[in-house]
């Protein structure tokens, strides 16, 4: 039986505008250091790297993987979005990743009673997908950029264009 795999990246935005500056363009985005990202994934997937910008999962053929992008402020003051992925060494374990966006049933807690919520159906679940195609090693950039929301007119700007170079191994 097939699963899904969710990755959440977190993207120290701070940090990285800090270090690299803005700029690039979607097509030659600035390359950062592996220390600036980590991902985390559930516990009984991942084989090592937890944490980390080098993340090893234990995943099957058939299964579909899911990458979510958040910047240390949850993606309010700034906004970290991965754009695309995309392979450029080792084996194609995966199909080429896709954008996905859903509108799932989100909780909303009730200010006055925590324990209370509202189902909203309104808030949205991006993602990147893509299915496991065999097993292997492959060498992935993960292409991303950061939004900026002005702190007196809350307009939003684009900052910069960046990519790091991690690896996924499925192993079975």
């Amino acid at each position: 039986m097939s699963k899904t795999i969710n990755i959440d990246v977190m993207f120290d935005t701070v940090t990285i505008e800090q270090r690299y500056g803005g700029g690039g363009s979607a097509d030659k985005p600035i390359g950062i250091k592996h220390e600036d990202v980590w991902m985390v994934a559930q516990k009984v997937v991942v084989e090592s790297g937890q944490a980390t910008a080098d993340l090893t999962v234990k995943v099957l053929v058939n299964d579909t993987i899911r990458w979510r992008s958040e910047s240390l402020s949850g993606n309010t003051d700034q906004a970290a979005i991965i754009y695309k992925i995309a392979q450029f060494s080792g084996d194609t374990v995966t199909s080429d990743p896709e954008m996905r966006v859903s509108y799932p049933p989100t909780p909303i807690p009730d200010p006055k009673n925590p324990t209370n919520y509202t189902s909203v159906t309104t808030q949205a679940d991006v993602f990147l997908s893509c299915e496991v195609l065999k097993m292997g090693t492959e060498g992935y950039k993960v292409y991303f950029y950061i939004v900026n929301k002005d702190e007196y007119t809350g307009e939003l700007k684009t900052f910069g264009y960046y990519y790091w170079d991690p690896t996924i191994k499925v192993i079975g």
